[in-house]
């Protein structure tokens, strides 16, 4: 009975890191009623430095799916997962900003677990145009299959 409580008390855990991250992305997009106060909130994110070099954007890093280039590399340190990314359109840069960090410094197993629809209550769905939701949904993917490579 113990373990079976330890293993639901872990799962829990981990849910519970990865959903903080992502509804602490969520509060600051609801903070803004109006769509152009998200842009600008998206645009202002982009304009923090990102966490791949110019030097290391290369085919193999790219996104693929995306209307703009998004380069993405996945690592990990002390068993922590270490997110690098850049773009090189800034709505498209704070996005990838939002989706990075909610898969950044992730225990490794935390972070292969983050399923698609985690994302949902972020609703950014609803402030995309129809090429860059494909981008969103080609960068989380992406950014799954290089996190389960690790």
């Amino acid at each position: 009975m113990r373990t079976t409580t330890r293993c639901s008390n872990t799962n829990m855990d981990v849910e519970r890191r990865v959903m903080n991250k992502i509804q602490y992305w969520t509060e600051e997009l609801e903070l803004f009623d109006d769509v152009m106060d998200q842009y600008q909130l998206l645009i202002d994110m982009a304009k923090e430095p990102t966490t791949l070099p110019e030097e290391l954007r290369s085919d193999d890093k790219l996104v693929s799916g995306c209307i703009s280039s998004i380069w993405v590399d996945v690592g990990k340190v002390d068993n922590k997962t270490k997110i690098y990314y850049d773009s090189d359109a800034m709505i498209t840069k704070g996005v990838t900003h939002v989706i990075c960090n909610c898969f950044d410094d992730l225990p490794l197993d935390e972070a292969k677990k983050i399923k698609r629809d985690d994302f949902e209550s972020l609703a950014l769905e609803g402030i995309l145009s129809a090429n860059r939701r494909n981008g969103l949904s080609s960068l989380i993917s992406t950014l799954q299959t290089k996190v389960a490579a690790l």
